[in-house]
């Protein structure tokens, strides 16, 4: 099979822990199937780029995979219903050269809109079946504008099948309005010869944390819908408890600086620690060495953080939103209320006080079994493609 995948949500040399859950769905369709990626990058990430003095390379191999990187134009905070516009003109000649040297049997576009409407573009063009995927804030936040909405109802409508990662958010792009389009829920994956349970002891010594300490972990992007205000003044709820932790955040993003200021302003500077990018492959330590991994956010479909937490045997404790209730285990995990600061130190404590060692309810699956399923959606959508009309 030849697929062609399009999302912006994808490794790039400016971003390349952007997306990995998109590359290593790829990279597992690519051991059995031809796969090409048409992975945009906006302008205004390039043009930080290029303030590196660092060119962006157009068409690369990464891992075996063939990625081109067009340069994405739009008007940053206006016109965000004509985004699949903007894309498109942005993408049109990429999409043309790859049209003429690969022609694909279905193309996918993950993140409804703008991406998954270009990726319905392209598939009319290439005359193939259209499939849209979607792993939640699409559908969650985006949707609540009315205008948004109607651009999301018209990817859906014209795609031949619909993909998500959680029956939560399947229920929800069903009220949108999904009328003939089929539903089909595909798990994310991980890998399980990474992500698997081990020695806390051997991770802390060679992450270089205290053997005794209880370890708080988050990971992820430092974006207002990831909640970590609440974390922080969690954490001061903790620390008026006379409880010996430390907070290593995992990640970067916009909101750094001012969740330095937050942390010094709450007291709580020297249990904050700022651990910047960490690399996919030191993951496991950092699970490991947890005691408890923390995603406190406003907004999730179910987010591969908790997935790999899970993996490597570590519990968690999370806001209870999207579709996270349907990957905890009541023996292991707590779910709370969205920004109760209280309710999650209360839970934190509750979790970090020990672990079980009865068998979860949920397990995740690995990416050849994701990759998998969705390559079982996309022979259904060629099939009904074949049919007699």
């Amino acid at each position: 099979m030849r697929i062609l995948i399009v999302t912006g949500d994808f490794p790039n040399p400016q971003q390349p822990t952007r997306g990995t859950f998109n590359f290593q769905l790829a990279r597992a369709l690519a051991r059995k199937h031809e796969v090409v990626v048409i992975a945009p990058v906006s302008w205004r990430d390039e043009w930080r780029l290029r303030a590196r003095r660092t060119e962006l390379e157009r068409a690369r191999t990464l891992h075996g995979l063939e990625v081109h990187h067009p340069r994405y134009y739009y008007p940053p905070g206006m016109l965000r219903t004509a985004y699949g516009w903007f894309l498109w003109r942005s993408v049109a000649s990429t999409a043309g050269n790859v049209l003429a040297a690969f022609q694909p049997d279905v193309v996918m576009g993950y993140w409804l809109h703008p991406d998954g409407e270009v990726a319905l573009r392209i598939a009319k063009l290439a005359g193939v079946p259209g499939v849209v995927m979607s792993g939640g804030s699409d559908v969650l936040l985006l949707a609540r504008d009315s205008a948004r909405r109607k651009c999301m109802t018209r990817v859906l409508q014209g795609a031949d099948a619909a993909v998500f990662v959680s029956e939560h958010l399947g229920r929800a792009a069903a009220q949108l309005g999904l009328e003939d389009t089929p539903i089909h829920i595909v798990r994310r994956g991980v890998d399980l010869d990474l992500f698997c349970p081990g020695d806390q002891a051997s991770s802390r010594r060679r992450l270089g944390l205290d053997a005794k300490q209880l370890v708080l972990l988050w990971v992820g992007r430092m974006v207002r819908v990831k909640g970590l205000d609440v974390l922080i003044d969690a954490c001061a709820r903790l620390q008026r408890g006379a409880l010996d932790f430390a907070l290593y955040l995992a990640g970067d993003g916009p909101l750094r600086q001012e969740l330095v200021k937050r942390a010094a302003t709450m007291g709580v500077a020297g249990r904050v620690v700022f651990a910047g990018v960490v690399q996919h492959g030191d993951l496991p330590d950092w699970y490991r060495a947890a005691n408890v991994t923390v995603l406190p956010s406003r907004s999730e479909g179910v987010p591969n953080v908790l997935l790999e937490s899970i993996a490597c045997g570590t519990p968690f404790v999370a806001s209870d939103v999207g579709g996270i209730a349907e990957i905890a285990d009541t023996l292991r995990d707590r779910l709370v209320p969205a920004e109760n600061a209280a309710a999650l130190a209360q839970a934190l404590s509750e979790v970090a006080g020990g672990r079980t060692t009865t068998r979860r309810r949920f397990t995740p699956v690995s990416w050849e079994q994701s990759a998998a399923s969705l390559e079982e959606v996309f022979r259904e959508v060629i099939e009904e493609r074949k049919r007699p009309r």
